[in-house]
């Protein structure tokens, strides 16, 4: 079996590495303007399906409908909450559509890539939290120093 903690250390190293080297490029401001007709007609549709799977989970909800085509109860209950729930995340990818393609500025890239990999190594090994959680924290108190330094 690996050493996971090394692996994490390694992986935490390589993040700060690329923090350091993307924080001293210039990032590029980023068009967030909806009249580009690729982004708009995507979010017309998110919200077109939206709106169709909560109207279509609701109706399945109070009025009961679909119980007989689907089979069972359970599979009934499945569906819509299946359907509410899907819907109800598309909304909100709808309402943040806008804001999906803008990096957040607050965020070292770096540090987002060190979470990334600290979630896949805490779900392989869950009791490596007590190590990459204050290491994730540090980092970020680290990075925010440095940030606040670089921009002097």
């Amino acid at each position: 079996m690996p050493n996971y903690s090394r692996i994490a250390l390694k992986m935490l190293a390589a993040a700060v590495e690329t923090s350091r080297e993307e924080s001293g490029k210039k990032r590029e401001p980023v068009d967030t303007s909806a009249s580009t007709p690729e982004r708009s007609w995507r979010r017309n549709v998110i919200g077109i399906l939206s709106v169709a799977m909560l109207g279509l989970g609701g109706v399945f909800y109070f009025a009961g409908i679909g119980e007989e085509t689907l089979g069972s109860a359970s599979t009934h209950a499945f569906v819509t909450a299946a359907l509410l729930r899907v819907g109800l995340v598309l909304g909100a990818l709808w309402l943040a559509w806008d804001s999906l393609k803008r990096p957040a500025r607050w965020l070292p890239p770096g540090l987002a890539v060190a979470g990334v990999i600290g979630i896949v190594v805490v779900a392989a090994q869950p009791r490596l939290i007590l190590a990459i959680a204050p290491a994730l924290g540090g980092l970020a108190v680290l990075t925010g120093v440095m940030r606040i330094f670089r921009s002097k």
